[in-house]
């Protein structure tokens, strides 16, 4: 096994945006995030990293597993690990009693040293922390689980892209949930700010979304301090190369370094 301990993710001293943003109903506010659509990107991984049989893989902020359904097909020995209970319990619904599925905070991660090959961040799953040593320790504790030489795979969104296609307002319907999204800017513009109110039956749920914009360059110097060497990066999952400001996302691929320190 290679947890060490078992853990409260609950116990932390704040209740922090992401524990607010990802209950039961983002499913239905991003409908189109969905296991279709995430069966290229799962194959891309893979072959990417050159994961072999069985390899041992982590899907960390797997959510609701979209991308873990089409990770747990191959062969290799794949662990799931999320916050939200409410989107592990969706993963568990398609995933079936087999699969490994583990809650935890991405801060305090539960496994042995060395014990995973490669692990997966997909679809904007880093930057929600406050400060960039907050969010640069991530990055420390995923290559204290990984084996030196092992394999990340960080799926971003690329910075200018999203500032130059940034949408303030929008509403729109699902089903019988009227979605409204206000979306801006922090002050420092290196974060993207939402705030989601949602209206059903008279009944209103608002929360916030806040994600750092990190450039290539800012990634690279963090992901070099954390352990990590860059070794490769695309603008999509169709393996476009990355250009920023041209190309929608920002996927690095790094190399654990033999030495953390």
């Amino acid at each position: 096994k290679p947890w060490r301990h078992q853990m409260n993710p609950g116990s932390t001293q704040k209740t922090e945006w992401f524990q607010s943003a990802f209950e039961a109903d983002y499913l239905e506010v991003y409908p189109w995030r969905d296991l279709a659509s995430a069966e290229e990107e799962a194959v891309a991984a893979l072959s990417w990293l050159g994961i072999g049989p069985q390899d041992r893989i982590l899907d960390l902020c797997c959510g609701a597993g979209r991308h873990s359904h089409w990770l747990k097909r191959s062969e290799a020995q794949l662990v799931s690990v999320d916050l939200s209970p409410s989107l592990l319990a969706s993963a568990r619904s398609h995933m079936g009693s087999s699969a490994s599925l583990v809650r935890a905070d991405i801060r305090a991660l539960p496994f042995v040293e060395n014990c995973f090959d490669h692990v997966m961040m997909f679809f904007t799953s880093f930057g929600y922390l406050a400060t960039d040593a907050e969010n640069g320790a991530v990055l420390e504790q995923v290559a204290g689980v990984v084996r030196p030489g092992g394999g990340l795979l960080l799926d971003l969104p690329d910075r200018d892209s999203t500032i130059q296609q940034l949408i303030a307002t929008s509403r729109r319907t699902e089903g019988d949930l009227s979605i409204e999204e206000f979306r801006s800017l922090s002050a420092t513009g290196d974060r993207v700010e939402k705030k989601v109110v949602l209206s059903r039956s008279g009944q209103q749920r608002n929360y916030t979304e806040s994600v750092r914009l990190y450039s290539r360059d800012e990634i690279e110097s963090m992901l070099n301090s954390s352990g990590w060497d860059l070794t490769a990066e695309r603008g999509d999952w169709q393996g476009t190369r990355y250009q920023s400001g041209s190309t929608p996302r920002m996927i690095l691929l790094a190399k654990r370094r033999e030495v953390l320190r």
